[in-house]
């Protein structure tokens, strides 16, 4: 049996009601398998069972109830009787999750700046510890080929003692050839080291940042 099956008989099950009350019937039925999220109309019809004994059911019901004034009542207590209440709420009340998230947007807010703090300052630490290296060994090179520039440019000008000048000229070149080297060494050096660190603190960067937007959620 399908739904459109399913509520032909139930309608016709249902004529010794008035018109009013029939469609109030038919109404609740409709919106329970609206309800029904996740369900299949066959699994839906098997769990409310034959629709000529849901009717028999309301009809007792109905009969039991016409006494009283009201036939509102009677239709919507017939509805009840004839199956169980629609689920109109499927999750967390929407109540509970208010007072979830007015508690824990502060508690993540406790939380996770202090965290974002530290963890940014840990970044910054390792940033100024990989520039102070930078700056140490650049700073060799730069004192080496400044030595030996100003050694041999001293080396021109004391000529008047031909053997201290050739010597001061031996020095200068010699921190030239060091410094040269030491720029070769610097640039080799930079190459093999500062990429890698530099994917790292970005991973670092990266891998924080998802934490925290996770903390947001």
């Amino acid at each position: 049996m399908n739904k459109k099956e399913f509520f032909t008989a139930l309608r016709q099950a249902l004529s010794a009601l008035p018109d009013e009350e029939r469609a109030n019937v038919i109404k609740y039925y409709e919106d329970y398998f609206l309800d029904a999220d996740g369900e299949s109309d066959e699994e839906i019809i098997r769990s409310l069972g034959d629709p000529g004994r849901i009717a028999q059911d309301i009809l007792r019901e109905y009969r039991e109830l016409q006494p009283h004034p009201s036939g509102q009542q009677a239709a919507g207590s017939a509805g009840v009787a004839g199956g169980p209440a629609p689920r109109r709420w499927k999750g967390v009340n929407p109540w509970v999750l208010l007072l979830l998230v007015v508690i824990g947007v502060p508690v993540c807010l406790l939380i996770g700046i202090p965290v974002a703090g530290g963890l940014l300052g840990m970044i910054a630490g390792l940033i100024g510890i990989v520039i102070g290296v930078l700056a140490l060994l650049c700073c060799i090179p730069a004192v080496l080929v400044l030595g030996g520039l100003s050694l041999c440019g001293l080396s021109f000008l004391g000529w008047g003692a031909p053997a201290s000048a050739v010597l001061t000229l031996g020095v200068g070149l010699v921190l030239l050839a060091l410094g040269g080297l030491s720029v070769l060494l610097l640039v080799k050096l930079l190459l093999l080291f500062v990429p890698p660190v530099f994917r790292g603190i970005v991973n670092l960067i990266r891998w924080i940042c998802q934490k925290i937007r996770g903390l947001f959620r």
